[in-house]
């Protein structure tokens, strides 16, 4: 299983880090779907004689993914997984690498699912659609549409996620607030726990509403979505920025406010965001619901969980994805149909990997294998009383993906830059009008 800072550094998908743009880059000059190159099997055979697939992963390291080799192994015994563990970081380069290359080339691949658009522009993904035609009834909506780009399914989605709100039973009853409740139709509005907020603090909370991952577009897109604003990103291959309509302004003027008030933080990194609601010092918490463990296992902390609120007026959107598997298009016969054997017993076959991990921070995309998810122990502590039928409506029915586009990369690091100015003092209008003046810069190279 991952630490509860592994789980954090996927999910925010690498902002703000250096991520082989350049290697990226030369490998595409289109900003549509591009060539999804490459068709698998239509059937699957079971090989006759041993092959070995090698599956290059940024998810897991090499300890974690092997109760699920070992089972694969098992259950196919003439196909070896060879599992290379790569740093996130890192990744990019070594599929643009390897994917080309005849001498050490990988099979199967982990994709981080906001850039399964750029990976099929850039030619990295294989048609899954006549592989796997049943998808749809095996995975959670999401999850199918993140591997799903120009109407074909390009990816095996195997893991996904969402986002809930903990508050602090003790610091919103010493301010006379009464507790939130945990069924969708109990959402509350931001503009209603903002005024909670300033009361709990007012009666001893040393912050009032803190979220996760204080800076990064995973988590805060649902803020502009609620309010109107879109995900950012508008037109052909969504390579026009949309960053500066009313939607944005409002969402972006309103979580600037927040630390201006002093209601959030300023100068907290996103790995500390979680030990402040565990020591106490929060009223409201929004984040995931891998932090359950470590505010469990604080027996003084008197929490409860609540629904991702919205915007008054405006529709519930709560964040999601996770990551899904990828076949490399110049795979040869053989090894696409011992490839696809993989992918499917990743993601379909008796509930996905799931069963064989023996912890899960985080959803699996497979319907019958998320029952493994949400029986964990720690959901049923009291104080999660709720969270389950929570998290399984957010997630089919407001979960949002993050912009689907080949200009991802760039798109993330510098939202994560003006979100950062933003936190720090920057009118929003201007960080936002700043922020389409570099999207612009960025991504003219994929609108040539």
């Amino acid at each position: 299983m991952r630490t509860h800072n592994d789980v954090t550094r996927w999910l925010a998908a690498g902002a703000g880090a250096a991520l082989a743009l350049a290697a990226l880059t030369a490998c595409s000059g289109s900003g549509g779907p591009g060539t999804i190159d490459g068709v698998a099997p239509s059937s699957l055979t079971e090989p006759t004689e041993p092959i070995t697939i090698t599956y290059a992963g940024a998810a897991y390291d090499a300890k974690q993914i092997q109760p699920v080799l070992d089972a694969f192994q098992a259950a196919h015994p003439n196909i070896t997984v060879n599992y290379e563990a790569v740093p996130f970081d890192d990744f990019n380069s070594v599929l643009a690498a390897r994917l080309t290359s005849s001498q050490d080339a990988i099979d199967v691949f982990d994709v981080d699912m906001p850039r399964t658009a750029a990976y099929a522009a850039r030619g990295w993904l294989t048609d899954l659609t006549d592989t796997f035609p049943d998808l749809a009834s095996a995975v959670d909506p999401g999850s199918l549409e993140a591997a799903t780009v120009d109407g074909k399914v390009v990816t095996m989605p195997y893991q996904t996620s969402t986002n809930i709100m903990y508050y602090n039973k003790a610091l919103l009853a010493a301010a006379g607030i009464s507790a939130p409740g945990a069924t969708p139709d109990d959402r509350e509005t931001w503009e209603q726990i903002t005024e909670d907020a300033k009361k709990a603090q007012d009666a001893g909370a040393q912050y009032g509403l803190l979220f996760d991952q204080i800076d990064r577009y995973y988590q805060l897109q649902p803020l502009a979505e609620s309010a109107g604003g879109g995900p950012g990103g508008t037109g052909e291959g969504n390579l026009t920025p949309d960053v500066t309509n009313d939607g944005w302004e409002k969402a972006f003027s309103w979580y600037g406010s927040i630390f201006a008030d002093g209601l959030s933080p300023r100068g907290v990194a996103v790995a500390d965001t979680p030990n402040l609601f565990a020591a106490g010092k929060v009223a409201y918490y929004v984040g995931g619901p891998w932090w359950g463990t470590q505010f469990v296992g604080e027996a003084g902390l008197d929490f409860g969980i609540a629904p991702f609120p919205a915007f008054a007026g405006g529709e519930a959107a709560t964040p999601t994805g996770g990551w899904s598997l990828g076949m490399n298009p110049q795979a040869t016969a053989d090894k696409a149909n011992a490839s696809a054997i993989f992918l499917k017993f990743m993601g379909i076959d008796d509930g996905g990997y799931a069963q064989y991990l023996s912890a899960l921070a985080v959803p699996p995309s497979n319907l019958e294998g998320s029952a493994k998810f949400y029986d964990a122990e720690v959901f049923t502590d009291p104080r999660f009383t709720g969270v389950v039928d929570l998290m399984k409506s957010e997630l089919a029915t407001t979960a949002t993906l993050r912009l689907q586009t080949v200009g991802y990369v760039e798109f993330e690091d510098i939202m994560t830059k003006t979100f950062d100015d933003i936190i720090n003092g920057t009118d929003a209008k201007t960080a936002l009008a700043s922020a389409t003046t570099q999207l612009d810069d960025a991504w003219a190279k994929y609108r040539q």
